[in-house]
């Protein structure tokens, strides 16, 4: 299994917790295309086939381009890769940009799939997040994605906002299940170095992150999505009638993918790399035939840190048999005698298995670093 992942850099205005590389630099535009047209034909060898199973195409904004534009880029694609018959073609979206035209327009692409960030469905929690949309811009465009055919449709929502009033998280959750989505993701508001929220909280402008508030509201996320029909595959994601996203799930069990785009990043089993956050620099070069960004070789030490990093992320958790399968019988040995130094209600044994608790998704990261084998 592979993918492809395009990174669209333009947005019109930064949203207040924003980490992801993008720029307002819409005059660009064009010459980003060019670039991007000429990254496709020069990173053709990297995939192990020209057979793909999923496209994405993030950001940003990817809804600030034209549907020609869009289908520009597609036909290159096409002129090169092949989506499998089933593949999965996801393009993520701000409910403001979508008319009814130019969501059947889309869908007229072979687009399959849409991610709506929504985020909140209160307006005063969308103003301070920095959102353009409305809460009711944010239903219509659930409802017209619906109606001009999207089958397979997700939305984002933010938990953790200290500034929201009590019960207005548990309104947002129940909002969305109440819309015709097959897909949710749900993430805390974190403070990501270098974001206006960084800046304000840095300057004493706004409180710090609320950790217990943040697990208290995930752990109502978890009970309203069960009650509702979503299943946990990954900490933050949640799909119902197996809507997963293949292509995010490919991340997390290690497939290779092709990343496009200024700061996009790649992986093919054993390296990864990724382009310059920079999109002048992307641009220029590009235009010059050189390589825009860096490299790292994974050690097999590299490796297991990062599968269990991952693995420990996803429903299925990680398997003691695969460890010693991929990386040898020292790897496995390593994991059983630090997993019991790890809080046991925090995960459990599920035969080979090692998947972690409610309790213990919210400590993911800590427990993965407890699992990591350290030179």
């Amino acid at each position: 299994m592979s993918g492809i992942y395009i990174h669209v850099p333009f947005c019109r205005r930064k949203c207040i917790y924003c980490a992801f590389y993008s720029v307002a630099l819409l005059s660009r535009k064009q010459d980003y295309l060019d670039a991007l047209r000429c990254e496709i034909e020069q990173t053709l060898d990297y995939l192990p086939s020209r057979e793909i199973d999923t496209i994405y195409l993030g950001g940003g904004t990817p809804t600030l381009l034209s549907i020609n534009e869009i289908e520009g880029i597609l036909t290159k694609i096409r002129r090169h890769y092949t989506l499998k018959p089933d593949g999965e073609f996801t393009i993520e979206a701000n409910p403001e940009q979508l008319s009814k035209t130019y969501l059947k327009d889309l869908l007229s692409l072979g687009i399959n799939r849409i991610s709506i960030g929504v985020q909140s469905f209160n307006d005063d929690t969308l103003h301070f997040l920095g959102r353009r949309h409305t809460a009711d811009e944010a239903r219509e465009a659930v409802s017209c994605a619906l109606a001009a055919g999207f089958d397979n449709i997700s939305i984002d929502l933010i938990y953790g906002i200290a500034q929201r009033l009590p019960g207005e998280w548990e309104a947002d959750v129940r909002a969305a299940m109440a819309l015709p989505i097959k897909h949710l993701s749900c993430y805390a508001l974190t403070k990501e170095e270098n974001t206006l929220l960084w800046r304000k909280i840095h300057r004493h402008e706004l409180p710090d992150m609320d950790e217990e508030l943040a697990n208290k509201e995930f752990h109502q996320l978890l009970q309203c999505c069960r009650e509702n029909g979503f299943e946990q595959y990954e900490i933050s994601n949640f799909a119902r009638n197996g809507k997963v996203s293949r292509h995010n799930s490919a991340y997390w069990t290690g497939e290779p993918y092709l990343g496009l785009g200024p700061s996009a990043h790649s992986f093919n089993g054993h390296s990864r790399k990724w382009n310059v956050s920079d999109l002048n620099q992307y641009i220029q070069d590009i235009a010059s035939g050189s390589f825009s960004g860096d490299s790292e070789t994974l050690s097999l030490n590299d490796q297991y840190n990062e599968y269990v990093m991952l693995g420990l992320r996803t429903a299925k958790g990680i398997k003691l048999a695969q460890i010693t399968e991929l990386f040898g019988e020292k790897y496995r040995q390593h994991a059983e005698r630090q997993v019991l130094q790890v809080n046991p209600d925090h995960y459990h044994r599920n035969g080979d298995s090692i998947v972690l608790t409610d309790e213990g998704k919210f400590f993911a990261d800590g427990i993965a670093e407890n699992l990591f084998y350290i030179l």
